[in-house]
């Protein structure tokens, strides 16, 4: 690893996501009461206003600009263009038609997941001679039973909830009971202190055992930092494979409360020396910028979803964006806190205007007064709330199409925010003496977490 080039890519990620954080630093429900749209630069949206549905779409896919644009908007699509190193290539594994069996319960993207990682999988193994997998976080086991189906291999998964350990027994027993010798299911809590467990476990399950590859499909939140750490310390254990997911669910370290924000450090980013460095010697506050808002934009969708995008879908998106930014307004306006009743907030099915926006979210969340404001006012009755929400949208509803400018100025952030975090990754497992290199699995419009970083031991 060229340790200085490192740095001075780490550097110019961190410059411009502070520079940009206007974009990126807040919850996309708070873009009015945080003032989000009033910092797009007036000559970026005078330019972008008037580009047809195609050339925005080019412009966040394929980061198209044009001469006459203001060479500060031309600067920030030429960084994120040059910050983001994702590679571009896809892998494609030659066409499997799953057997019918294995399709019960799976969606057209699990199939493709379990496909492709199994692919990538068996490609590893046969260059090292590997035949033992073990499965960090198999849910319900169908990655393990593809790689014992497809490819022959012994496969354990662990996986720390229960339920799902016996739902993959039940499933194995009823669908693939020929595997019941060489697919095992292991209730087992992993942690970053788990290696010495996981290697009884090995050696209880497939005695006599030599070398093992240790994967993950979408590994939550600090499950790929510990799964790292265990491929470190497992020596058995040759090969990792580990595709990663919602960021936004690592734990966090401190939170420190200022005037203006709250200041998020989180125990596993960053986790490279190469990159700790780099903030101390410029004397990035990371905790001011790259906090959970940040960690979610870097595992949403991909700009991959913009190349055909219509019209209607840009129009529909930017109103719910601006619908639930103005529910957000009115509750601040108020001094109302918004309480989700049921897990998911507004259905977008129940959402021809605005009205029936508002009628459907009042149904499923209450506004109740904010404990941190002195509250002097009456109780404001369910009619008021409809009445006072939708004044507040009519004085806002002109501003979708700036809505629409600010979604794609930030969608064109996302693959520079996940680049940053995958290549702090690589660079840890590359400083403890590792090869490591980051591998494009999926097709990024199917499952936007497509990229696994595979390191393997000398």
């Amino acid at each position: 690893m060229d340790t200085n080039a490192e740095k001075k890519y780490f550097f110019e990620a961190l410059s411009l996501l502070y520079e940009m954080q206007w974009l990126h630093n807040i919850a996309v429900t708070e873009i009015l009461t945080k003032a989000s749209l009033d910092a797009i630069p007036k000559e970026w949206i005078e330019h972008l206003r008037i580009l047809e549905n195609e050339e925005l779409n080019n412009l966040i896919a394929r980061r198209t600009i044009k001469s006459e644009w203001p060479d500060s908007l031309k600067t920030y699509v030429e960084k994120c263009q040059n910050i983001n190193r994702l590679p571009l290539v896809q892998t494609s594994p030659s066409r499997i038609e799953l057997p019918q069996k294995f399709k019960i319960g799976l969606s057209r993207k699990k199939q493709h997941e379990i496909i492709h990682l199994a692919h990538l999988v068996h490609t590893q193994c046969k260059l090292h001679d590997i035949q033992t997998i073990v499965d960090l976080g198999a849910g319900l086991g169908y990655v393990c039973q593809m790689l014992h189906y497809l490819y022959g291999y012994r496969v354990l998964g662990l996986e720390r909830d229960k339920e799902n350990v016996n739902r993959a027994c039940i499933r194995q027993e009823k669908l693939y009971p020929d595997s019941l010798t060489k697919v095992k299911y292991i209730h087992c809590d992993v942690t970053r202190d788990s290696a010495d467990t996981i290697e009884f476990i090995l050696q209880q399950e497939f005695p006599g055992f030599t070398d093992a590859c240790l994967i993950g499909l979408h590994a939550c939140g600090d499950l790929s930092a510990s799964a790292s750490r265990i491929f470190c310390k497992i020596k058995s254990a040759k090969l990792f494979i580990l595709i990663s997911c919602c960021y936004h669910k690592l734990s966090i370290s401190k939170n420190i409360q200022t005037p203006l924000q709250e200041k998020q450090y989180f125990h596993n980013f960053p986790t490279s020396n190469c990159l700790r460095e780099t903030i101390a010697g410029h004397n990035f506050d990371i905790g001011q910028f790259l906090r959970v808002p940040f960690l979610r934009l870097a595992c949403q969708e991909s700009a991959d979803k913009w190349h055909d995008m219509s019209k209607e879908k840009h129009d529909e998106h930017s109103f719910h964006v601006l619908a639930r930014a103005v529910l957000e307004l009115y509750s601040q306006q108020n001094n109302l806190v918004l309480k989700k009743k049921v897990r998911k907030g507004t259905r977008k099915s129940q959402c021809s205007s605005f009205q029936s926006y508002v009628k459907d979210s009042l149904l499923r969340y209450d506004l109740v007064p904010d404990t941190n404001v002195k509250f002097t006012g009456n109780v404001i009755v369910h009619d008021e709330l409809e009445e006072g929400i939708m004044q507040v949208w009519e004085e806002q509803s002109k501003r979708l199409e700036t809505v629409k400018i600010y979604s794609a100025l930030q969608m064109m952030l996302q693959l520079p925010a996940e680049s940053l975090i995958l290549q702090d990754r690589l660079s840890w497992l590359q400083e403890q003496d590792l090869e490591a290199v980051i591998v494009p699995v999926m097709n990024k419009c199917i499952s936007p977490r497509s990229y696994a970083i595979v390191s393997h031991k000398s």
